[in-house]
């Protein structure tokens, strides 16, 4: 199979969409397809090229677009962003006029669904449904094939008259050899000179998605009742990190509370096992609740580590009482208890990491890329 992703993307990024894209390529390229990434060429401040910048092996092509940087230029103005956008569309479409049809177009930007019309066939990857909800549908009505990360995104889709049956609801992934590590929670900690003797909690990713916090400060508030945890955050932009060594400072646990930037995956990895427990406290939004599929979720499971994460529907569809700890979102009480009580009874803390890990398998991926394989190859999929 030959397989052109197209992603709207600055790549490489140090948000999380721009991992799951490169190792969904990777994963497509190791399960037998023949892959091209096309991204448009966009100045980034992460170092290196997409291979090095992901640890992936050189196995597909990436092919950079040169459109004008309007995003880069001005900014987040709107207006940029949709110039930028159509610029980059009209681009791909020249590069494809006589391209061969038999290439399977892999997308998340439901307007390059449309290419169905000149012969493609067209797979839309939904993340989450946009706000011009009809003009969405009616886009990705033109797919040959639909991939959910959640099944709240799959009932949307079957609320807007989508045969459920025809769409494909794949959760993240996770690389196992990055992540399932020996490495002990001791020696991690000395290599990322954490204090040996503390009783820590990490959270591990970006700070905030589109500005939107995503839980940090409860996990901040928390600490005034978990007076012996030492919070790590590791993820976060430079505006971001001030923003919450401010709250904890107003808090009164700053020296607490341990703050650090953007890592590569290898090195998320350490830090995940330096920890005495795992934390993902989404706030109850529409986007938490409905429109995600958190790639730490999968990596924490690799570590071994208790999780703690919030009682959404997208996080139940993984993760429950056997193999983590579920609380009450937007609750820092309930959140500092349930730390005290992740310390306090070990045994039943360290059943539960043990469950998550042997269940981890099922997500990796090579199995995701194969799934989606075989979904674009059955020609007896349910029509939309």
């Amino acid at each position: 199979m030959k397989l052109l992703y197209i992603a709207f993307a600055r790549m490489p990024t140090e948000k999380a969409h721009g991992l799951t894209i490169a190792k969904s390529c990777e994963s497509f390229a190791r399960a037998g397809a023949q892959v091209t990434l096309m991204i448009p060429r966009r100045t980034t401040s992460i170092a290196g090229d997409v291979f090095s910048a992901y640890g992936l092996e050189r196995t597909f092509k990436v092919v950079e677009i040169a459109v004008p940087d309007l995003v880069g230029y001005f900014g987040d103005s709107k207006l940029a962003f949709w110039l930028h956008y159509f610029l980059f569309y009209a681009a791909v479409k020249m590069r494809l006029i006589f391209a061969s049809r038999q290439t399977v177009i892999y997308t998340r930007e439901p307007l390059f669904c449309m290419y169905t019309l000149w012969g493609y066939r067209v797979v839309l990857e939904s993340h989450l449904i946009s706000k011009w909800r009809k003009t969405y549908f009616f886009l990705a009505r033109r797919a040959d094939r639909i991939v959910v990360i959640s099944k709240a995104l799959r009932d949307a889709f079957a609320s807007a008259g989508f045969n459920e049956k025809s769409i494909l609801v794949a959760p993240s992934g996770v690389e196992l050899s990055v992540f399932d590590i020996d490495v002990s929670r001791e020696d991690a900690r000395k290599e990322l000179e954490l204090p040996l003797a503390a009783t820590i909690a990490v959270y591990t990713g970006n700070f905030t998605t589109m500005g939107k916090d995503k839980g940090l400060r409860d996990i901040v508030v928390a600490l005034k009742s978990a007076p012996s945890v030492t919070f790590v955050g590791v993820g976060g932009s430079e505006k971001d990190i001030e923003h919450y060594r401010k709250q904890a400072q107003e808090a009164g646990v700053a020296d607490r509370v341990i703050l650090r930037g953007y890592a590569p995956q290898r090195t998320l990895a350490i830090y995940q096992k330096a920890a005495d427990v795992l934390l993902m406290p989404f706030p109850d939004t529409p986007h938490y609740r409905n429109h995600m599929s958190p790639v730490k979720m999968f990596e924490y499971m690799a570590s071994g580590r208790p999780i703690i994460a919030s009682d959404l529907p997208t996080i139940r569809e993984v993760l429950n009482d056997s193999n983590a700890y579920i609380v009450a979102p937007d609750d820092p009480a309930t959140l500092a208890r349930t730390m005290r009580r992740v310390f306090e009874r070990t045994a039943e803390s360290t059943a539960r990491a043990r469950k998550a890990y042997e269940e981890v398998g099922r997500y990796t991926w090579n199995s995701r890329a194969q799934m989606l394989i075989d979904l674009i190859e059955r020609a007896d999929v349910t029509s939309l």
